[in-house]
C-alpha cells in the first residue's frame, strides 16, 4: 500500500538530495585532480565503456553510450574525444558496420580505472569508518530503489540518446 509522507517530508528529502548532490560533486572534483590523465568529467564515462566493453558485444557504440549515460549524444562524444586523445579509450571501425565506430577500454585506461577505483573506495572507507555494514547495506538498498523509482517516473530516461 502506497503511503504519501506529505510535503514536509518530501521537502525535507529534495534538501536532502541536494546536500548528498554537492557531496557527490565534491567526492568527485576531488578525486580526478589526483589524477592527471583522467580528463575532468570523464570518469563515469570511461566507467560506462568498460561496463558496456564487458558485455558479450566487446565494446560500444557511441549512441549506446550516450543511451546509458542518459546524456545527450554530443555531450559524450566531447567526452570520448577527450578520452581518445588522453590514450585511454580507443576508436576502432566496427566491422559489422564500417561507418560506426566501436569503444574500448585501453589498458592505460583499466590501470587508470583501477587507480581512480582506489582512491574513491580509500574515500569512501573513511567517510564511512563509523558505520555498520548493516547501515551501509540499507543506504545501498534504499539509494537504488530510489534511483530505480525516479527512473521510472521521468519523461527522460536512460533511453534518451536514441
Amino acid at each position: 500500500m502506497a503511503h504519501d509522507a506529505g510535503p514536509a517530508a518530501r521537502h525535507e528529502l529534495l534538501t536532502n538530495v541536494r546536500d548528498l548532490l554537492k557531496a557527490v560533486r565534491l567526492f568527485k572534483s576531488d578525486l580526478p585532480a589526483r589524477h592527471e590523465t583522467v580528463p575532468t568529467g570523464t570518469i563515469g564515462v570511461l566507467a560506462t565503456i568498460n561496463t558496456i566493453g564487458g558485455e558479450p558485444i566487446g565494446g560500444c557504440h557511441l549512441k549506446d553510450l550516450a543511451a546509458r549515460c542518459a546524456l545527450d549524444p554530443s555531450t559524450v562524444s566531447r567526452a570520448v574525444a577527450a578520452l581518445v586523445r588522453s590514450g585511454l579509450v580507443a576508436r576502432t571501425a566496427d566491422p559489422r558496420d564500417g561507418r560506426a565506430s566501436v569503444l574500448t577500454v585501453t589498458p592505460s585506461g583499466l590501470d587508470t580505472l583501477d587507480e581512480f577505483n582506489r582512491l574513491a573506495d580509500e574515500r569512501l572507507a573513511d567517510a564511512l569508518r563509523n558505520w555498520s555494514p548493516e547501515d551501509i547495506a540499507l543506504l545501498s538498498g534504499l539509494l537504488q530503489r530510489f534511483a530505480t523509482d525516479l527512473l521510472t517516473r521521468t519523461d527522460r530516461n536512460l533511453e534518451v540518446a536514441r
